[in-house]
């Protein structure tokens, strides 16, 4: 608590600065800077398009921006050029820089602000499936969800200390976006409930797929020891309350005959919770783990790097179902609780889209994984499907979205 204090009183000399250079220094055009998950890791589609353009467009003045000293020094180390946000040099880049590119908040970088020929972009961390954004808005769970609900949005106190934010914090918001990128018609009529009506969303995938099309990226991605030479079989449900609700029970904790059958199956069980529940694994939550399940929520492995090395994904409401459709290979939605009706809800009911195979209880998640495990190409989804959700299957959204920004169709 100290260190968040502290940084929240260092911050305040360099938001002054920031203003202050902000009036005076001019946009460097084709300077572009990154930031993802609030500055604090290198991940999502942020480090996808951030490294797209460095391997083909050295032409820009490209960087990546981190409050994290860990993400600062593993760049450096690969030469990757990168700025600790609050500092002279991170100030100095979010002044001048023309794009400014998001993939989780408005905060993954912080002292910028809006200006004549800047451009924001929001690269959104998932497709939509459940309540978010602006939908969340107005719902009774919205003041059990997010941190602001802690303070009546009405009162002085909390517009005091909005009008602070954006004059020395953070200028803009995921609203000042130009565009908002969609995988498929589908899906983009559902965008603008996240987004509003007014927010242009174009269809041209998502630059974090990209990497399930690049097997020497993901050979190359961080992984987990324990998974080599096993079936992967992955858990990745998604947030309850948005980090406040209970982590999910990991199956087969208490299952001796489950745990029996993958370890003679060589059979291994991921478990990576949304990064929402971190918090709860600070507070003092310890995972299960046994010989044939693993838990790597902490272990700061990329999502898409799990995607592409899982045999079968086990989820519930979490959209990373939209990037495994990219596999075509076997996935169980494993609904244990009612997350319709006890938590944000979802726009439309997933059942109907003949994505995956559900169960509803650890036992008959048990009988599906022996099932896919025996019959494995008969339980991959139809390649209608995987269209349905997906418009392009190439691994050149990337390219997609930078012609889209410089006008290069």
């Amino acid at each position: 608590m100290g260190s968040v204090c502290l940084k929240k009183i260092v911050k305040i000399p360099y938001g002054v600065l920031a203003r202050i250079l902000w009036l005076f220094l001019p946009i460097k055009r084709k300077m572009w800077i990154f930031g993802a998950d609030y500055g604090n890791s290198y991940r999502e589609g942020s480090k996808y398009l951030f490294e797209y353009m460095l391997k083909n467009h050295p032409e820009y003045d490209c960087c990546f921006v981190t409050q994290s000293p860990e993400v600062y020094r593993n760049l450096r180390v690969r030469g990757m050029p990168c700025v600790m946000n609050i500092s002279l040099a991170g100030v100095w880049a979010t002044a001048r820089a023309e794009c400014m590119f998001m993939c989780q908040s408005d905060f993954d970088i912080v002292f910028c602000f809006k200006k004549r020929g800047r451009r924001f972009f929001f690269l959104v961390h998932g497709q939509p499936m459940k309540v978010a954004m602006l939908s969340l808005e107005g719902k009774k769970i919205y003041e059990r969800v997010l941190p602001s609900g802690r303070i009546p949005r009405n009162s002085l106190f909390f517009m005091f200390r909005a009008l602070l934010g954006r004059l020395f914090n953070n200028g803009f918001s995921f609203l000042d976006s130009e565009f908002v990128s969609a995988t498929s018609d589908f899906l983009r009529e559902w965008q603008k409930k996240d987004f509003g009506a007014d927010m242009e969303s174009k269809v041209i995938g998502m630059p974090r797929n990209d990497a399930l099309f690049q097997p020497w990226r993901m050979e190359g991605e961080k992984w987990t020891e324990a998974a080599k030479g096993k079936f992967v079989v992955s858990y990745m449900p998604t947030h309850r309350l948005y980090g406040k609700g209970k982590v999910s029970p990991t199956p087969f904790a208490d299952n001796a005959e489950a745990q029996r059958w993958m370890e003679e199956n060589g059979v291994l069980l991921v478990v990576k919770n949304h990064p929402n529940m971190i918090k709860q694994f600070e507070n003092g939550y310890r995972p299960y783990e046994s010989g044939c399940i693993k838990d790597i929520t902490t272990a700061g492995i990329d999502p898409m790097t799990v995607v592409y090395h899982s045999d079968v994904l086990t989820t519930d409401y979490s959209s990373v179902w939209m990037d495994y459709l990219l596999m075509r290979r076997p996935m169980v939605f494993y609904i244990y609780d009612d997350f319709v009706n006890d938590d944000v809800g979802v726009y439309y009911d997933i059942k109907e889209e003949k994505v995956g195979h559900f169960c509803y209880s650890e036992q008959e998640l048990f009988d599906l994984l022996r099932k896919i495990k025996a019959n494995y190409d008969a339980m991959r989804p139809a390649d209608d499907v995987v269209r349905k959700f997906h418009k392009f299957v190439d691994g050149n959204s990337c390219e997609r979205y930078f012609n889209e920004i410089t006008g290069c169709n």
